[in-house]
């Protein structure tokens, strides 16, 4: 497969918007397309962090293990997105987090030690990588500050919301989150129970403010969700 497909898909990414002419020429030419089937991993928690990644198709999650055996959802990744990123910052350490597809995926690699050497030449790189990793820890602590101040009902709101944000799309019905999404993928991404989940989504589907099928989810009414994502229900 063609890897000039995708680079729009690239050069759109965080890490290399910033690139032009021959630095993004060489940037791609570099660059390694790596297919991943469907529950399968790109890379697992604790790993040596060697290659950083755009995804260009399906989508992706980054799943956290805790050492009680619990998974934590911190984060879905859609086309055009970065993940791997630590590789670069820290790449003697191990990924902090599993990458695993949550449907097939097409993602664009490169070697940490490649994208170092670019650095050097195209400061920006790295730039763009603390920014990133700045993204991810601002994002980190609203999610601790939601789990200790927000009721459940917030949260699942809220997630719902960003996904909607992240990866909606509009349909005659409302907006679609146009991705499979279990509802203990939305437990683990809000840190509470299925079971939580599961009352409060019907609860919501009565209400008229979502439809739920198999893996799937539309938002009917996003204004009534962001009214409890806010607390003013």
């Amino acid at each position: 497969m063609n890897k000039d497909r995708y680079l729009e898909t690239v050069r759109k990414s965080s890490l290399f918007r910033t690139l032009r002419g021959e630095s993004f020429a060489v940037l791609m030419e570099n660059g390694v397309l790596r297919s991943v089937e469907e529950e399968a991993f790109f890379f697992m928690q604790g790993e040596p962090a060697t290659h950083v990644y755009v995804l260009c198709e399906g989508r992706a999650r980054m799943v956290q293990y805790t050492p009680n055996g619990l998974q934590i959802t911190l984060r879905l990744v859609t086309p055009g997105q970065t993940f791997g990123g630590v590789a670069l910052l820290q790449p003697s350490s191990g990924y902090p987090v599993t990458a695993q597809a949550m449907q097939d995926c097409l993602a664009i690699g490169w070697e940490a030690r490649f994208l170092q050497m670019l650095a050097e030449k195209e400061p920006s790189i790295a730039l763009n990588t603390m920014q990133l990793m700045h993204h991810y820890i601002v994002e980190l602590q609203e999610r601790q500050q939601a789990l200790s101040a927000a009721r459940v009902e917030q949260r699942i709101a809220r997630t719902l919301l960003k996904l909607a944000a992240q990866a909606g799309r509009k349909t005659e019905a409302g907006i679609l989150i146009d991705f499979p999404l279990t509802r203990q993928e939305i437990a683990e991404m809000c840190g509470t129970t299925l079971y939580t989940v599961s009352r409060t989504l019907n609860e919501w589907e009565r209400k008229g403010l979502l439809d739920i099928g198999r893996e799937k989810v539309i938002l009917l009414q996003p204004h009534g969700l962001v009214e409890i994502a806010e607390g003013f229900e």
